[in-house]
């Protein structure tokens, strides 16, 4: 009888989260219409910084949404998963293109560094989840500037830079346990790592498995994302 109740209960959150995505995904789309008739060089600073506010919260809590139920859908072995051969440049500037509002809004550039021709495999649905939060992260930040690069060898390499204070070292330590990265005073959950490292680990080749791994310095000498698919 627990085990029907569990079901039923999961069942329940999984179609409220839906909703709560569908509606969320809808405002924002409201509000980049209305963005996108706004000069934003004749808003006021104030006014400014308040833009970029509403228009990363409300992405953070949708992405944290769609990765709720992924997860959700992961566990119970639903999760659809659909590699397939993609234009690295074509992808990574189609996840530059969705932040461009919050990137206008604060004012920062984001440039992308890759191979015109390279190519990858994997699935382009959740790994843009991935990437959606882990560059709204890094607009967070950022000061004034972040760096999309991709490298390919035996593996297909993403990495994110961004020129803020980096990531705080216990975050980096504790690669593989994200989930234990509760922090009260910031808000974090570590669901975002969590879920990327669990979409790098269903990509697997040849015996390889994908990964994540965070650290600071890079090119920007801030906060350093990398995603590996093999």
């Amino acid at each position: 009888m627990n085990r029907q109740n569990d079901d039923i209960f999961n069942m329940i959150l999984a179609s409220t989260v839906h909703d709560m995505k569908n509606s969320l995904s809808m405002l924002g789309e409201s509000l980049n219409i209305i963005l996108s008739s706004v000069e934003f060089k004749k808003l006021s600073p104030q006014a400014t910084t308040h833009t970029g506010v509403v228009q990363y919260e409300s992405a953070r809590v949708n992405n944290s949404l769609m990765q709720l139920l992924a997860l959700y859908k992961l566990e119970n072995e639903q999760l659809p998963f659909n590699p397939n051969y993609m234009n690295l440049g074509d992808f990574l500037e189609e996840q530059r293109l969705r932040q461009l509002p919050l990137l206008e809004a604060k004012r920062i550039q984001c440039e992308i560094d890759v191979d015109d021709e390279l190519e990858g495999v994997f699935d382009e649905c959740l790994l843009s989840t991935v990437l959606e939060n882990i560059i709204g992260n890094a607009i967070r930040y950022s000061r004034s500037k972040i760096l999309i690069e991709c490298i390919q060898s035996d593996t297909t390499v993403i990495t994110v830079n961004d020129d803020g204070p980096g990531y705080p070292e216990i975050m980096i330590e504790m690669a593989g346990s994200y989930m234990q990265g509760i922090n009260h005073s910031t808000g974090s959950t570590g669901l975002g790592l969590f879920f990327a490292q669990k979409i790098a680990d269903i990509h697997s080749h040849k015996g390889k498995q994908g990964s994540i791994k965070l650290s600071n310095g890079g090119k920007l000498g801030g906060g350093v994302f990398e995603i590996c698919i093999p």
